[in-house]
């Protein structure tokens, strides 16, 4: 674990769009908890209310800064997101997720370090960070695909690059899965309910071909979307030895023990960064069975620790997990050889050690905060008329009546 002279201390703040459940809110959790753990201060700013993980960020004591997007216009937010970093006082600003995290950048007085990340292999996170180039110093992708991508981008050629993949907990090995080939096998979804990205529509065709398959198995799927309703109308079976649970929404906290009653982890994206669900799963000794993507994926997946699916071939899918519940010895083998990938790689010391590398431990003077700044419309913004002063009278009174 790399040690941090108390001469040179960083201040990390953490800028992100939203704090809705998913990989990019886990690893500001992780990250930032573990820095804390350390002694390094961190705080997190969003620009919306929801704060699902909320308990979590408690429990790790990272101060969390929400507002209120109902409530108070862009510009509103972006002044107080701007007054509590002045109070803060950070050493690093780092854009988490979403157009208005990079927005702030734009403000950010010189002396503090500028970071953009990209957390998914997505047009639209490579978009934003060409976009907001000019106010970087510093780009980090979770990924070697996503790397070779930015350092391709004309309006990096500037800019360091850095490749610093996700980190998890991990747990004790007492509380490691063991393949139980007397039971049927376990299998996982955990994560968003939702079409785009995730492909969810495809789990009622791998279902029905278990189910045809004659198999034993017990499939449970966490976490909510709005392709709840109709994944729970499709995917119903009278097998007994055939079964489907819905657990809803996990709190993070509840991850661990979710994970520790399932052997097999299927994930069907068409597009990912590193699924941080993904390294979770692998790090409690799940098989993995994924879509074989160019981001992330082939860095933790390969035939020694889970089975990698053309994503075109639905039906793959199902043969890999069949596979899997005929070949238990496999199963067991690949369970960990998952865990030792993950133990050796992707815990959260390994991803801390890897940011204060990249981070500067020799700081200059304390920059100087503006009290106040004029506040223009968003970079990303496709109407700037949206943001001039008629129309922002017009959008705080309608958010006064929000209120």
């Amino acid at each position: 674990m790399q040690v941090v002279s108390r001469a040179s201390i960083p201040r990390v703040a953490f800028v992100t769009g939203g704090l809705k459940l998913g990989g990019t809110t886990t690893f500001l959790c992780n990250l930032a908890g573990e820095l804390i753990r350390r002694g390094i201060p961190c705080e997190v700013f969003s620009f919306e209310k929801e704060n699902p993980l909320a308990s979590d960020f408690q429990r790790l004591n990272i101060p969390v800064q929400v507002w209120d997007e109902r409530r108070f216009i862009f510009e509103e937010r972006m002044n107080q997101v701007l007054l509590r970093l002045a109070a803060f006082q950070p050493t690093t600003v780092m854009a988490n997720l979403g157009p208005a995290s990079f927005e702030v950048l734009r403000y950010v007085p010189p002396g503090v370090l500028r970071v953009g990340l990209g957390q998914s292999d997505d047009g639209i996170v490579y978009d934003t960070i060409r976009l907001y180039a000019a106010h970087l110093d510093l780009v980090a992708v979770v990924s070697r695909t996503m790397k070779e991508k930015a350092l391709a981008l004309p309006e990096l050629a500037r800019l360091p690059v850095y490749y610093l993949p996700y980190g998890v907990p991990l747990p004790d090995d007492n509380q490691v899965i063991r393949p139980d080939s007397t039971r049927p096998l376990r299998l996982l979804y955990l994560g968003r309910l939702e079409q785009e990205q995730k492909r969810v529509r495809l789990f009622p065709k791998i279902f029905e071909h278990l189910c045809q398959s004659g198999m034993p198995f017990q499939w449970t799927i966490a976490g909510d979307g709005s392709e709840m309703l109709f994944l729970k109308e499709v995917m119903k079976t009278k097998l007994p030895h055939q079964k489907i649970t819905f657990l809803g929404s996990v709190r993070y906290v509840d991850v661990p023990s979710v994970l520790r009653e399932h052997e097999v982890f299927l994930l069907a994206s068409d597009y990912e960064g590193l699924p941080l669900s993904l390294l979770e799963a692998m790090g409690h000794g799940l098989v993995p069975v994924v879509s074989d993507l160019p981001s992330g994926i082939s860095e933790v997946v390969d035939e020694t620790t889970g089975i990698r699916i053309n994503p075109a071939k639905v039906e793959d899918y199902a043969a890999a997990i069949i596979h899997l519940q005929k070949n238990r010895a496999e199963l067991a083998a690949k369970s960990v050889a998952a865990r030792t990938r993950v133990q050796q790689e992707f815990s959260v010391t390994a991803m801390t050690d890897r940011w204060l590398s990249a981070l500067p431990l020799s700081l200059g003077s304390p920059p100087v905060w503006p009290s106040r700044r004029r506040i223009t419309a968003p970079l990303s913004a496709q109407n700037k008329l949206y943001f001039s002063p008629p129309l922002r009278f017009l959008r705080r009174l309608a958010a006064q009546l929000r209120k």
